[in-house]
């Protein structure tokens, strides 16, 4: 499954530095954004219930900037999936593996998620 969000994440030292309120209203905006990008899809079943799954965060910049990776954890991305009830958990049982790509698109900045389940030997 591929989502693209057209949003990203505010980084971490940001996001740690305010008042837990700021953080909830973000988050729900970003809840929001999902939902419409998974709504917006032809199918929409719920695909990875049940499954364990891995997922690759890229996430398109406007801007050339050096970030650092940490400061990008996946922590809004992951509960705003959990909360549209797209995998179970975001615990190391159910998400087995997550990478974040940091990219650069001037004109179209975003969070682009793609989800697989993930089959474990």
């Amino acid at each position: 499954m591929n989502l693209i969000v057209p949003a990203l994440q505010r980084s971490l030292n940001i996001l740690l530095r305010q008042h837990w309120t700021k953080f909830a209203k973000q988050q729900a905006v970003f809840d929001m954004l999902l939902h419409q990008a998974y709504f917006n899809r032809k199918c929409r079943t719920k695909d990875f219930k049940g499954k364990t799954v891995k997922i690759t965060y890229t996430l398109y910049f406007p801007d050339k900037r050096k970030r650092d990776y940490s400061n990008y954890a996946q922590k809004m991305l992951d509960d705003s999936l959990v909360k549209e009830g797209i995998i179970d958990d975001d615990n190391s049982n159910v998400v087995v593996e997550e990478v974040v790509r940091i990219r650069f698109d001037k004109d179209n900045p975003r969070t682009e998620i793609l989800i697989e389940e993930a089959f474990l030997n």
